[in-house]
């Protein structure tokens, strides 16, 4: 696999759903509370700089691609940037390195544990949030991943979704096998995927879930209309003419849930030809 295999914001703004799970009004935090969390698997966490315990704040986690760092996938959506004038807590967690020396996370059988180590990375991850919500002021908790990080985003929904608000995913994929999807509960999806993709294939096939089949298992899981809404055209590609970029929005879903699919025309895997106005758009949905 490659290195990195890893609109208006009003109308983003005003479809998000009802949080899952916030913190008590009782629970006393330290005002100056750590920038590392995780344990021996380290995670760097962003804090608004006027962070203030009176304040809640949506949570977001980064996944990043196979063989990348969480820094080096922030070249694709740059969330630090928006963290202040967006204001929420990112966290920024590695994936374990493989016999390959690449950094991957354990997501489905597509990808990307090649070597069968089968590390617990739906365990740790877990742990991630609840260690977070017993340090930080939370409100809702979202996951943004690009490639190996959408497969793991897409395994965090399937396996614990009480635990997720929403997910955003970039060039992954859900579990070909419908069954292995085993959380019945809905959480709000984003899916991109560029047409282009010679990494993680646009369309199904026999071995795997193409970006309109992985996103609409959700939108049957949230009981959303079958057919969604085509809500019109973006421009968020540079190596693209005119607006390239469809966005398809299902109605109807059960409780508030929002499921969206941004299918890009000529796209690639890389996605990082992208402008700031796919970062922006990406961030506001990962936080409402």
């Amino acid at each position: 696999m490659n290195a990195l295999l890893l609109s208006p914001l009003a109308l983003l703004l005003a479809c998000g759903g009802a949080p899952k799970d916030t913190s008590s009004n009782e629970q006393t935090f330290d005002p100056n509370p750590p920038t590392v969390i995780g344990g021996d698997r380290e995670a760097a966490v962003v804090l608004p700089s006027d962070y203030s315990v009176d304040t809640t704040y949506p949570l977001v986690i980064l996944l990043h691609g196979y063989g990348v760092t969480a820094d080096i996938q922030e070249v694709i959506f740059a969330l630090g940037a928006h963290v202040d004038p967006l204001q929420f807590i990112l966290v920024k967690p590695e994936g374990t390195v493989d016999a390959d020396g690449s950094q991957f996370w354990n997501a489905t059988e597509e990808c990307c544990d090649f070597y069968r180590t089968g590390v617990d990375d739906v365990g740790y991850l877990s742990g991630l949030i609840d260690e977070a919500k017993g340090l930080y002021p939370i409100s809702t908790v979202a996951f943004v991943g690009h490639s190996n990080g959408g497969y793991m985003s897409y395994r965090m929904a399937c396996e614990v979704p009480e635990k997720i608000d929403r997910i955003a995913v970039l060039a992954g994929a859900v579990y070909k096998d419908e069954s292995d999807c085993v959380g019945t509960e809905p959480v709000s999806v984003l899916h991109i995927h560029g047409t282009e993709d010679t990494e993680v294939p646009y369309d199904s096939n026999p071995n795997h879930a193409g970006a309109l089949e992985s996103v609409e298992r959700w939108s049957t899981k949230a009981g959303c209309d079958a057919d969604p809404v085509v809500m019109g055209p973006r421009d968020y590609l540079t190596n693209s003419d005119g607006e390239e970029t469809t966005v398809n929005q299902w109605q109807g879903c059960s409780s508030g849930t929002d499921i969206q699919f941004w299918s890009a025309a000529g796209g690639d895997h890389m996605f990082v030809d992208n402008k700031a106005a796919f970062k922006d758009d990406v961030a506001a949905w990962a936080v409402q």
